[in-house]
């Protein structure tokens, strides 16, 4: 079959698995927070006054809402529990997360979006630290994005945390490496740049609490 057949079903498979089903029983992952966990696929708090951190996240191909279920809620729910929920405010990226997106390299209409978004946080919320996250295309996105907002904007980025990353090892215009966690397991073909998702791209909950430490040595709160 051709990389873009192979794709297609793997990214059917992906779209039928559970988060919960992937994480649940393994002691990697706090199971209480687990059950008490925020796991909603959808998350605009930007237009809910300003927090001292400002998450915008772009979601995997194929993933519900604008966050998507499972590098999102995980991350966000490690977050909350190490800097405290009402220190994070958390943004999905609006765009179609589709197939064809992802195989030319990433959707423009999400990296516009994401730009768009953080340029309203630095703006909106002057005092707000911000970091950009995504996962799988959801990666892509912040990297074609961060091309895309300015020197000011890009200054007032505290922290990037891509999981599952295709673009893994190129680095974002305008944001210091030390600012850059990248997720991807040695066994994540999609880090490797082939369109095949194995069990390893559906696993990165289990760096959820890793990204969480990461992002709270990178702001103050």
């Amino acid at each position: 079959m051709k990389p873009s057949t192979i794709s297609i079903i793997s990214f059917a498979l992906f779209a039928s698995a559970s988060p919960v089903q992937i994480i649940e029983g393994h002691s990697i992952y706090n199971n209480d927070l687990m059950k008490r966990g925020n796991w909603d696929v959808t998350r605009n708090e930007l237009s809910s006054g300003c927090k001292p951190v400002t998450v915008i996240f772009a979601r995997g191909t194929i993933e519900l809402g604008n966050v998507g279920s499972f590098a999102g809620p995980p991350f966000f729910n490690a977050l909350d529990a190490a800097i405290g929920a009402n220190n994070v405010g958390y943004q999905g990226v609006e765009y179609p997360a589709d197939i064809p997106g992802y195989l030319t390299g990433g959707s423009t209409a999400g990296a516009a979006k994401l730009a768009s978004l953080a340029t309203e946080a630095a703006s909106k919320c002057p005092n707000t630290q911000i970091v950009l996250s995504g996962y799988s295309q959801g990666a892509q996105v912040v990297h074609l994005g961060v091309d895309q907002i300015s020197s000011s904007v890009a200054a007032r980025v505290s922290a990037v945390v891509l999981f599952g990353d295709p673009n893994d090892g190129q680095p974002l215009k305008n944001v210091d490496t030390l600012k850059v966690d990248t997720f991807c397991f040695n066994t994540d073909l999609i880090c490797d740049g082939l369109p095949i998702v194995a069990a390893a791209h559906l696993s990165y909950a289990f760096n959820a609490a890793q990204a969480a430490a990461f992002v709270k040595s990178h702001v103050a709160v």
